[in-house]
């Protein structure tokens, strides 16, 4: 189906808003329920979680010979070496892991860190790190082995216990997130479509090309409404299907609807979630500009800040008794709430604020650009 752009209420086309483009590229692992072992951060949550766990062995032991700061600093030493070797390992193998199932995946991570802790422990205690003792694999104290390696594997297995439920928290938290898509996606106001079908019934006698490009406008919007393939779209494509939407409003309110558009400085490929903006757009002029006697003007704004796209859609209020008419639900807010939490968990954050009589809906999210991977959501 042909691409067409919004017109004004004077029946010209509205040329699409300037959006900067970019071209910066980036990469994601396979998703795991292990973390990135090749990540410093993980590498630091390695480092102080091993110096909390012997920290707490040091204090448990109440059999002491050197002292609690001599202990605390050998078990540290001892704890550390493992954490940090096996990270190493599991780092190197990190694309075979991710081939694995969670099962297979959970027991190839659990070897090795076992097989780690009785080489450190074997370097230590009979290996060339223990001074004054000669190196052999005979005679080896079982009983010391069989403590070290029970407890290395009680802590292992809760830690990889631990790793795989926030694993399925996640997902299940996104699964929630695609759920709303998909309820929000299967609403449209019946009131929207009433009023546009009734616009594009009007113009029929009077403008029956302008009642044809509304009619594929109002398609094209369901199309892209209905569809559930992707997670992300474009910040363009998303704009577009705003501009289709407003194509239509602008035939039935006229002159009573001003858009001002402020996306020069946002990324036109950045990837964003599926109807992040049109629902916004649409409430600014359901709640916003139809209930006003004058009208109204939606500003849509975006821009790039610290590798976060900064969005705002802000829409002035009308006179106090219409405002109350037209109390919502907030169900458009709450279903993009929860979509940006389950695209960037602890990232993404959705403000609304009230000042000099215009109700705003600020979205802040990490950029992703526009090769950024966009998994298909039949899968």
């Amino acid at each position: 189906m042909k691409s067409i752009r919004p017109k004004d209420s004077s029946g010209r086309r509205e040329a699409s808003p300037t959006i900067r483009g970019t071209g910066a590229a980036t990469s994601r692992a396979a998703e795991s329920f292990l973390p990135d072992f090749c990540s410093l951060s993980t590498a630091l949550m390695l480092v102080v979680s091993a110096e909390l766990l012997a920290f707490v062995l040091t204090l448990a032991d109440s059999s002491s010979d050197y002292g609690f700061w001599s202990d605390l600093g050998l078990r540290s030493l001892f704890i550390v070496w493992i954490a940090l070797t096996s990270g190493v390992v599991l780092c190197s193998i990190r694309s075979r892991l991710a081939r694995l199932d969670a099962l297979w995946c959970g027991a190839a991570t659990f070897s090795v860190i076992q097989t780690a802790t009785f080489l450190i422990a074997w370097l230590g205690h009979d290996g060339p790190l223990n001074p004054g003792h000669a190196i052999s694999f005979e005679n080896l104290d079982v009983v010391y082995y069989l403590k070290i390696l029970g407890a290395s594997s009680l802590i292992t297995a809760a830690w990889l216990r631990y790793l795989y439920i926030q694993s399925r928290w996640r997902l299940q938290i996104r699964a929630e997130g695609e759920a709303r898509l998909d309820a929000l996606q299967a609403r449209m106001r019946p009131h929207f479509l009433f009023n546009s079908l009734n616009t594009i019934a009007s113009l029929t006698r009077n403008d029956p090309k302008m009642a044809e490009e509304l009619l594929l406008d109002l398609a094209e919007l369901f199309r892209a409404v209905l569809k559930k393939e992707t997670k992300w779209v474009a910040l363009k494509d998303e704009v577009g299907l705003t501009c289709q939407y407003l194509n239509i409003e602008r035939q039935r309110l006229g002159e009573r609807l001003r858009i001002d558009w402020r996306l020069k400085d946002a990324p036109e490929d950045a990837l964003i979630p599926p109807l992040s903006i049109q629902p916004l757009v649409e409430n600014a002029i359901y709640h916003g500009v139809e209930p006003s006697q004058r009208g109204g003007k939606v500003e849509i704004g975006g821009q790039l800040t610290k590798r976060h796209l900064v969005l705002t859609v802000k829409n002035t209020l009308p006179e106090a008794d219409a405002r109350r008419s037209r109390q919502g639900a907030r169900i458009a807010l709450t279903n993009l709430r929860a979509r940006l939490e389950a695209c960037f968990p602890g990232e993404a954050r959705l403000l609304t604020s009230v000042v000099d009589n215009c109700y705003q809906v600020r979205i802040v999210f990490p950029y992703l650009p526009k090769n950024h991977e966009n998994p298909d959501r039949r899968r």
